[in-house]
């Protein structure tokens, strides 16, 4: 773990175990991201999301933020994350993945380990 922290190694966790989730994922990667933490938050407080943590990835351009669900199936997390990204693109252009996904096999939905807390709610 330190030398994930150190930048040398790069973790990465599965999302899925036998097709349920208890976290939706989206990750920004652009030049906008504290735009796009604040959009988010706003976004988040409009549908009511309450547990969810901001953290940086790699760089500061790059945004992991993770949702806190009850225990769901790939189906409905995609649903719930769909809804969220088109939401997002109403107010900025796509610079983000939204994960778990159904169009990924389940051993690609995972997430690398993000460095830095930036915001905490879970």
């Amino acid at each position: 773990m330190e030398q994930h922290l150190q930048r040398e190694y790069t973790i990465a966790v599965p999302l899925l175990k036998e097709n349920l989730t208890n976290y939706l994922v989206i990750e920004y990667k652009g030049k906008e991201s504290q735009r796009f933490v604040h959009l988010a938050k706003h976004l988040f407080k409009t549908l009511e999301i309450a547990q969810y943590s901001v953290y940086e990835g790699k760089d500061k351009e790059r945004i992991q933020v993770f949702i806190s669900v009850e225990e769901m199936t790939l189906e409905d997390a995609h649903k719930q994350l769909t809804l969220i990204s088109h939401a997002l693109k109403t107010k900025m252009s796509k610079n983000w993945k939204c994960l778990p996904s159904t169009s990924l096999p389940q051993s690609y939905n995972i997430v690398t380990l993000p460095y830095r807390i930036i915001q905490g709610n879970l």
